[in-house]
């Protein structure tokens, strides 16, 4: 299986978490559906028109944390709007508590991503290479804006191991065995549930547990599923 692989870099990211209400509290990396809804601004689909041509089952996507990450919390002034002239003019506003991700230099995301249609492969390859996005990608919110790079095309190695692997990419909680995660680290191991997969009108399909070392190290783990060896990386599909 080949894999389009691809850095995100940028100063500040938003990805806001799907539980919470009035305060915009934010996850230390992009969700699958983030990821999911970049790819799509970078081929032109329109929004909410491509979950089912982009969900689990027939896009892969594997995503490594490259930094360490930190956050901070700003209020954001929201106006109460029901009309044109309230934006102009606003009668009604509120301080939203807003988190913000950022690190001591740049963020860092590496994505790996792999379609079944070989057509939107091509594609996305050629809009990678030559930085032809038909929509500006950001990093989860659209003032947050980001780089690029294009790391290449690669095969992806189908492997299983009955041992312990390093892998770099965050994990889904069910494809670790049961005690199979090496707490021993130097690092701080996080877990976070996101959402997965959408179903049409923006409906979460489905949500995972996610593992990952905050500072971007691996994981060293007994998986209960295949993994795929890019190079000299282990990762497993988000």
């Amino acid at each position: 299986m080949d894999f389009l692989v691809f850095d995100l870099k940028g100063k500040f990211a938003h990805f806001r978490k799907f539980y919470t209400n009035s305060s915009s509290l934010s996850y230390s990396v992009p969700p699958r559906t983030t990821i999911e809804g970049l790819i799509a601004a970078i081929l032109g689909y329109e929004r909410d028109s491509y979950y089912e041509i982009l969900d689990s089952q027939k896009l892969n996507i594997g995503l490594k944390k490259l930094t360490p990450t930190r956050k901070i919390v700003q209020s954001l002034n929201y106006i109460k709007a029901t009309s044109i002239s309230h934006v102009i003019k606003p009668k009604e506003h509120t301080q939203v508590p807003f988190e913000i991700v950022t690190s001591e230099g740049n963020l860092g995301y590496r994505v790996y991503v792999n379609h079944i249609d070989e057509r939107i492969m091509e594609d996305l390859e050629d809009r990678l290479k030559n930085n032809r996005f038909y929509y500006v990608p950001y990093l989860g919110v659209a003032s947050f804006n980001l780089s690029l790079e294009f790391k290449g095309r690669f095969q992806g190695k189908l492997k299983f191991d009955e041992d312990f692997v390093e892998i770099s990419s965050i994990i889904r909680k069910s494809l670790i065995k049961e005690g199979g995660l090496d707490v021993n680290i130097e690092g701080i191991i996080v877990k976070e549930k996101m959402p997965r997969d959408f179903l049409k009108d923006r409906i979460i399909k489905e949500i995972e547990d996610y593992i990952f070392e905050e500072n971007g190290g691996p994981l060293r783990v007994k998986l209960n599923s295949y993994y795929y060896e890019i190079n000299d990386e282990k990762i497993v599909l988000m």
